[in-house]
């Protein structure tokens, strides 16, 4: 009996040290402003459906944020350059409740749902961006969420965003073609 309650107890400290934090990855709710929205190639808000998917970032320190393992995305936009809006909070693995974590987001043309990872984009030629440096969110929010507590405590939105504009990449076929043109006339200058 002794070492079924000494397991039950062990299991429990074991399951706490693993409380993971949560997070509502929106950019449109209380205390997020329209400096957050998401402008596409042509300099336009984001409207409405499913044509671009955003992806959430986040690490311990500005310099070293990197997505989650599976990826946590949306391809919910609500119009205006709002993404998110209705979705349910985000577990972060690795992150306690309370904590700050810095994130970034990146969001990317998912070509109709074929292109599901943002470097898959930027190597289709779609149009992809991501915020500029990484943020956290201010102590005023309380930190992530605790969705095991009893009650739960909500995670905060993503509060301190700015928003960005997506860009479609240079094809570097272009560029292989451009720097093999300007060898060649370099190598007929010479002779």
């Amino acid at each position: 009996m002794k070492k079924l309650i000494t397991v039950a107890c062990a299991a429990l400290v074991s399951l706490s040290a693993f409380g993971q934090g949560s997070v509502l990855f929106q950019n449109v709710g209380p205390g997020l402003t329209t400096q957050g929205q998401i402008k596409d190639a042509s300099g336009a808000l984001i409207g409405a459906g499913s044509a671009y998917t955003a992806e959430l970032l986040a690490g311990t320190a500005a310099g070293n944020v990197s997505a989650f393992t599976p990826f946590i995305t949306t391809t919910s936009w609500a119009g205006n350059g709002w993404f998110g809006v209705g979705q349910a909070e985000k577990v972060l693995a690795g992150f306690a409740p309370g904590s700050l974590p810095f994130f970034m987001v990146r969001v990317w043309d998912n070509a109709g749902g074929t292109i599901t990872t943002y470097g898959a984009a930027v190597a289709a030629g779609r149009a992809a961006g991501q915020s500029l440096a990484a943020w956290q969110l201010p102590a005023t929010t309380g930190g992530l969420g605790n969705p095991t507590a009893s009650p739960p405590v909500p995670g905060p939105a993503l509060i301190g965003m700015t928003g960005f504009q997506l860009v479609v990449p240079e094809p570097s076929t272009y560029a292989l073609l451009a720097s093999g043109a300007a060898s060649l006339l370099l190598f007929r200058r010479r002779k």
